[in-house]
């Protein structure tokens, strides 16, 4: 087999695992929201339920771990439902991110805040929220899907919160055997699962061509 031959067999053997991967994601995520509808209706019948609603987006703003397959459906998404000119705003919204965390998230570490706190009281909110609203909530990675708390918004607002919040676990818990489901095919086409996680932020600079590695110069 020639060279050009490999290059096309590599190609499609790449498009044809980013397609499985896609597929694999997306089955995660309906599996989490259907666990996770169940899981939040038996712990409403014991009184426990979460105070999280449309429109308080504190915790965007979190340090949100994300997967690149993940990350691959969410921009293979955002691609298809916005216009050229709404992809350049979040671009523009990712490279101000990306200069608060190479310069001010630094200072704040400096000044002996601990990592949590930094981003808790002081990082950009995510850049695709438009009017405290997920834009695109249907692909919302799984760090974002199984998250939520009974403790009052107010805790969560920088300004006066604490930041410590009562988070219901047992929704992640309940979405275990759907979420490694990620970790799996990643696995089973030779990647390297662990490598594959970064900040969520970092894999939309990376995957909306805003910069090749940012997580290179990450801040420690």
């Amino acid at each position: 087999m020639g060279k050009a031959d490999q290059k096309r067999q590599q190609k499609a053997l790449a498009l044809a695992n980013a397609d499985e991967r896609r597929r694999v994601v997306l089955r995660v995520f309906q599996g989490c929201d259907d666990v996770g509808v169940s899981t939040l209706a038996e712990l409403a019948k014991t009184g426990v339920t979460a105070s999280c609603t449309a429109g308080c987006s504190h915790c965007c703003s979190q340090e949100i771990p994300m997967t690149r397959a993940e990350g691959e459906m969410l921009v293979a998404w955002l691609v298809e439902n916005r216009t050229p000119e709404e992809l350049d705003a979040i671009r523009a919204r990712l490279r101000g991110w990306l200069a608060w965390y190479r310069t001010e998230y630094p200072q704040h570490l400096a000044a002996g805040l601990s990592r949590v706190d930094v981003f808790f009281r002081h990082a950009p909110k995510c850049a695709l929220l438009e009017d405290d609203r997920c834009s695109a909530y249907p692909v919302r990675p799984v760090a974002c899907r199984n998250h939520f708390v009974t403790s009052p918004a107010s805790r969560c607002e920088p300004a006066v919160g604490t930041g410590e919040i009562d988070e219901i676990l047992a929704v992640s818990k309940a979405s275990y055997d759907h979420v490694v489901e990620i970790r799996r095919v990643v696995e089973r086409q030779g990647g390297n699962f662990m490598a594959s996680v970064h900040m969520h932020a970092e894999w939309l600079v990376h995957l909306l061509d805003v910069e090749r590695e940012p997580w290179l110069d990450a801040p420690d």
